[in-house]
């Protein structure tokens, strides 16, 4: 037969078709080779042998593990073995870094200073030279042991479910990718601390991912939680040389390509069934030899009634240069991988074809017809945290439904192929960090602004909905609107989107997405909504014309945001007290207790950490302390920096927002951190009066209290009034500073009241527990009153006359 077959095509026919069988495709097809190297890693067949260990010590960063027992490996995957799995007896141990907040998370989480922990199995995976220590000894032999081959294959789907990342597809990517160091991984289960994992990622793929750290940490070390569908993190962790270094380089200096602009097509003619979408990525290359790219989708899709599962968008096609991409993108993944033709090089621009189908159209539980995603910022993929693109978006949907997003819109017609559908079309040629949109039966109310300073004119729009589905006072929605993004633009600087609005949406928050706010209904004219609808505006500002850089640095989104309401309610309701009203709920909230899963915690939120920790201050021990500090001292932090900034002799401000509008201009479209930011404040603070008066030449200290610590201190000063011979006062007396270290220092505000209702402001300084002051005064005051307006931030205040 195979003679036949070979005189009938002849020997160049023959030669085609074998360099055409799959086997031959896969050797030159890069892709494919990928793709491959990835199944077998994920296979993890415990056939490479098998390993006796006597007290084998592994060190991993500050990670030492100790083994006695059985290593069983898998078989080399191109040279690389990837998975191990230990039975017998084993101890973990890793010490806290030399940080406070992981210091007392740990002792708060544990109640422990290092954790520690026996194990009777091990389940490791690992592109790094891992195999190099514990696998010397190695000898060759079959299939390892049932159990052991069990844990290995059971590994992929336990860590998919419980985080999202796909452990078999980081290992292919970090070899594929040819990374220095490699990435380890271990779960460890069968002693005092049950079933934990620990990982390092020297790159931060899965710490960005999947845990929502991008601020360099390397080393995670978590245990996952059944009963409230996550992980607790006990440990984040730097690597020892970034200890060492006293410096860390940001995750995003370890992106594989900058996403520039995505070209969308999405079809939601049945929102209640399936999102469809394609879209086109535009993107450069960052790195050398790229053969494999990984991109987070849906990554926030919770594992509470399998949403991630059952609501994930998943990629039906994948292509490049016209070439199909192999992929990998399991059930419960938070993402996927693409594989590429060839490795691409720094400077290189790819153009991916990539489609989506799913259910990822939030249910109209609440209004009827009203469809937005299930997660408003995970809809579609991305490389990196907060990646800056531009968009162009096409929505094709029913005739009744109108679509709002972000951006300007550029057409809204009949569908040429449908009568019943609609096409419409957006685009935001500047660049933001993240993009959502809505459909329902909106309708759309609109005037102009007009901006005093430059006479620019843009519309404002807010898509509300008919009468019959939910009654809103457009008018003054459309009011507030307008309002505030004139007050921020003349506050900070000029507005760059051609248009503004808001759409309404169901939910009990709001979003300032660039150019497009989400708010619930909110058209109550009080200082709570006041200061909503502004901050959701000023978030135009704080996130999306500078983004946090990191999660360390959202303070100066949502802090920054929630101090801008501040400033707009005591605008919008002068002489009421509207706005000290919310700095007095604010200031409280320090003190409250936190809660945790079975109820009140012990001490006060303040303490759990410094804003400098973002989100890593929320865990099942400290429910409410993101909201608090993030948010609340966040925002009364920098009210602080309002008050140093200004004259307090006169009130004049300026020098505070002059330091705004500065820090804006010179991130405006970028990211921006902590840092940044303290150094923008130190070029304008230098210049001050109170700079001058105390002979400080930056604000490095009130960064490393306020930011980067958290005491919160007592105040009180105890002063006498003394006439002089030429007919002056003096006031003079010590300045009582308590619960925080012997060098803290702050200035007060001190208002003297006089007669015929005049008065004059000063400062007076803290620094220690105790600072003597003297004051000279043209008259004898009537009264003396230490900061009433509540600018610093303390525990307790009081003034008293000797």
């Amino acid at each position: 037969m195979n003679n036949l077959i070979f005189k009938s095509i002849g020997m160049l026919s023959l030669l085609l078709l074998l360099l055409l069988t799959p086997s031959a495709y896969a050797q030159d097809n890069l892709s494919a080779k990928g793709k491959e190297m990835y199944d077998r890693i994920r296979a993890a067949a415990l056939t490479g042998g098998s390993a006796e260990a006597h007290n084998l010590l592994l060190k991993r960063d500050r990670v030492e593990m100790t083994f006695d027992g059985t290593f069983y490996f898998s078989a080399p995957v191109e040279g690389h073995v990837t998975t191990a799995v230990f039975i017998g007896q084993g101890s973990f141990r890793a010490d806290a870094p030399p940080n406070k907040f992981e210091q007392g998370n740990l002792k708060r989480m544990l109640g422990v200073e290092s954790v520690m922990s026996g194990f009777k199995t091990a389940v490791l995976r690992f592109s790094d030279d891992t195999f190099d220590f514990i696998g010397k000894n190695v000898s060759a032999g079959g299939a390892a042991n049932e159990k052991a081959q069990k844990l290995a294959s059971e590994l992929d789907a336990r860590i998919l479910k419980e985080t999202g990342a796909n452990l078999s597809a980081r290992v292919a990517l970090s070899l594929l990718n040819g990374e220095k160091p490699g990435f380890f991984f271990a779960n460890f289960d069968g002693g005092e601390r049950g079933r934990f994992s620990m990982l390092l990622d020297y790159q931060n793929r899965i710490p960005v991912n999947h845990f929502g750290l991008n601020a360099g940490e390397k080393g995670l070390i978590f245990s996952y939680q059944g009963d409230l569908y996550g992980n607790d993190t006990w440990l984040a962790f730097y690597g020892l040389e970034d200890y060492r270094r006293n410096q860390v380089e940001y995750s995003d200096v370890n992106n594989l390509i900058d996403i520039t602009h995505y070209r969308m097509d999405l079809d939601l003619r049945q929102p209640t069934d399936k999102l469809r979408m394609s879209t086109t990525v535009a993107a450069q290359v960052l790195k050398p030899n790229v053969r494999a790219v990984s991109f987070v989708i849906g990554e926030s899709l919770p594992e509470y009634e399998s949403g991630r599962l059952k609501k994930q968008l998943r990629l039906r096609s994948a292509r490049l240069g016209g070439e199909e991409l192999a992929s990998a993108q399991e059930d419960w993944e938070g993402g996927l991988a693409l594989f590429l033709p060839r490795a691409a090089q720094p400077g290189e621009k790819l153009e991916l074809e990539l489609s989506f189908e799913g259910d990822f159209i939030m249910d109209p539980d609440i209004i009827r017809d009203c469809y937005y995603p299930v997660s408003t910022t995970d809809w579609y993929p991305r490389h990196g945290y907060l990646d800056r693109s531009t968009f162009d978006l096409t929505f094709h949907h029913r005739k009744k439904y109108k679509i709002a997003t972000v951006g300007q819109r550029l057409s809204e017609e009949a569908d040429p192929e449908s009568k019943d559908d609609m096409v419409t079309k957006y685009r935001i040629q500047q660049p933001i960090g993240f993009a959502t949109f809505a459909l329902g039966p909106f309708e759309r109310h609109t005037q102009m602004v007009k901006f005093e300073k430059t006479g620019e004119t843009i519309p404002v729009e807010f898509n509300s909905l008919p009468g019959g589905y939910l009654a809103i006072k457009e008018d003054f929605v459309l009011a507030e609107l307008d309002n505030a993004v004139r007050y921020f633009s003349a506050l900070f600087g000029k507005y760059p989107y051609p248009v503004f609005g808001a759409t309404y949406h169901p939910f009990p928050y709001g979003q300032g997405f660039a150019s497009m706010l989400l708010l619930p209904s909110s058209d109550r004219a009080d200082k709570y909504t006041y200061s909503f609808i502004s901050h959701e505006t000023a978030h135009q500002w704080w996130g999306d014309i500078v983004i946090w850089r990191s999660y360390r640095d959202q303070w100066l989104s949502e802090g920054f945001a929630e101090y801008s309401g501040i400033l707009y309610t005591a605008l919008r309701e002068k002489g009421t007290g509207g706005s000290d009203e919310l700095i007095g709920q604010m200031r409280r909230s320090l003190k409250e207790p936190p809660e945790t899963k079975t109820g009140l915690g012990k001490g006060r939120l303040n303490d759990v950490g410094p804003i400098i920790a973002g989100h890593r201050l929320s865990t099942n021990k400290t429910y409410g302390a993101y909201q608090a500090l993030i948010y609340n001292k966040g925002a009364l932090v920098l009210r602080m920096l309002h008050f140093l900034m200004m004259n307090p002799a006169t009130g004049d401000d300026k020098a505070f927002f002059e330091m705004m509008t500065d820090f804006v201009e010179r991130h405006r479209d970028s990211v921006a951190s902590t840092d940044d930011f303290r150094l923008v404040a130190n070029e304008h603070f230098a210049k001050t009066p109170i700079a001058q008066k105390y002979k400080l030449k930056d604000l490095n200290w009130f960064f490393n209290q306020w930011v980067y610590d958290s005491p919160l201190p007592t105040y009180e000063v105890e002063y006498q009034i003394q006439d002089q011979p030429d007919g002056t006062v003096l006031v003079s007396g010590n300045v009582l500073q308590d619960k925080v270290p012997d060098d803290w220092f702050m200035p007060l505000p001190l208002i003297f009241f006089f007669d015929d209702k005049k008065w004059a402001a000063g400062t007076v300084a803290a620094l220690g527990p105790r600072t003597p002051f003297q004051i000279k005064l043209p008259m004898r005051p009537k009264k003396i009153e230490l900061d009433p307006q509540k600018w610093v931030l303390s525990e307790k205040t009081s003034i008293k006359s000797k």
